[in-house]
């Protein structure tokens, strides 16, 4: 017997409600209400009538039909409720949830588990705001290509990495309704910021040292573009790949580079050669500097010394002049002499030469022989 039939003895499934019989209906039957007690209400006539509301709802008359629309209607509402994103939502990690009112921006939501109002009257953007993304400018010539200042060509490729910028409240409504195509703007406003900081520089710097600073300006420009137009984009880095002259005259730049680098070779070997030459050079002057000052002193001190000399030889000469005369001539034919190979034998006064002359001179330090032995050997040799 079904709960809400409530004709026969059993009267539903808590029994009757009737005066007969015990009472098993758990809220006490309708005949129990004593004096001053609040009558309780009667739950099964409550649900007979939601039936038959529900009955001819559906064109019914309140039989077992009615109660099975019922049931359908109230799994529905519960299964509505229940579905994620009608009247609560998740909201990941790396997410915002952006809640539009009636298709208006109302609100941006934290990470985590969020009530909202049911669809249509309020829907759920999740966009991935922590996610770097990245961009690369320069695959094709129309792109890579660019004129620096001093009228050469450089073939440029760098990428570009990006997120939605959280500094503000309102960077995750910007980069959702400011931007139609967030990846395709980044891509061209940053080609626009290379070629304006390429077109201020030379093309030597560009491909040599001045990278990280070109690339840095860019993302500068860059931000500050994007800022402009709200767009709620942070540029996180701006990295040049590759930064050469033009393919068809590579070669030609390549010669020039090798001489710059010959050129700066040579200078850093001349400067060597003469941090190594030009202290010698000073050290050989200040030794030939020193060596004269030495010279110097020595003459003046020989002259001071040979002046000294004749001035005490003056004074003897004044006090003995013909043994002073004598003493002089003697010393200066000792001199004289000494320098010779001049030979003088003496004997009985005269002067007998003797041949070969020139060899006597290495017996010199020989005993002298007697002048009788000498006269002897040259009159047998006459």
């Amino acid at each position: 017997m079904p709960w809400n039939n409530n004709t026969g003895g059993g009267g539903g499934p808590w029994g009757s409600a009737g005066g007969g019989g015990g009472n098993n209906n758990p809220w006490g039957g309708r005949g129990q209400n004593g004096p001053g007690r609040r009558p309780e209400p009667d739950m099964e006539d409550a649900v007979r009538k939601f039936q038959d509301w529900l009955g001819g709802l559906f064109g019914g008359r309140g039989g077992g039909s009615g109660g099975l629309a019922g049931l359908l209607i109230v799994a529905a509402l519960f299964v509505w409720v229940a579905v994620p994103g009608n009247f609560y939502y998740f909201v990941g990690a790396e997410q915002r949830g952006v809640v539009l009112r009636f298709g208006e921006y109302n609100r941006t939501e934290l990470p985590g588990l969020r009530l909202k109002m049911p669809f249509p009257v309020e829907t759920v953007e999740l966009p991935a705001v922590t996610t770097v993304n990245e961009v690369v400018v320069g695959r094709t010539p129309q792109e890579s290509l660019m004129l620096t200042r001093d009228e050469n060509i450089v073939d440029i490729t760098f990428t570009v990495q990006w997120r939605v910028d959280l500094a503000y409240p309102e960077g995750v409504r910007d980069f959702l309704f400011n931007v139609r195509d967030p990846e395709g703007m980044v891509k061209a406003v940053a080609e626009s910021a290379m070629r304006e900081v390429v077109g201020t520089n030379d093309l030597q710097p560009i491909i040599t040292q001045a990278r990280a600073e070109v690339g840095r300006r860019a993302r500068d420009i860059l931000q500050t573009t994007l800022n402009n137009y709200t767009a709620g984009i942070q540029i996180l880095e701006v990295q040049l790949q590759d930064a050469t002259p033009p393919a068809t005259v590579i070669d030609a730049f390549r010669d020039v580079d090798a001489a710059r680098q010959d050129r700066a070779r040579l200078e850093l070997e001349a400067r060597a050669y003469a941090n190594r030459i030009i202290p010698e050079a000073r050290g050989e002057a200040a030794r030939i500097d020193e060596q004269a000052r030495g010279y110097r002193e020595r003459v003046i001190a020989e002259a001071d010394g040979q002046a000294d000399r004749f001035n005490s030889i003056f004074a003897e000469y004044q006090q003995a002049r013909d043994v002073t005369r004598r003493r002089m001539f003697l010393e200066t034919m000792e001199q004289v002499l000494g320098r010779s190979e001049l030979i003088i034998l003496e004997q009985d006064g005269g002067a007998v030469p003797y041949l070969p002359l020139d060899r006597l001179g290495q017996n010199r330090g020989r005993a002298p022989q007697s002048s009788a032995v000498q006269s002897r050997g040259n009159q047998g040799g006459q």
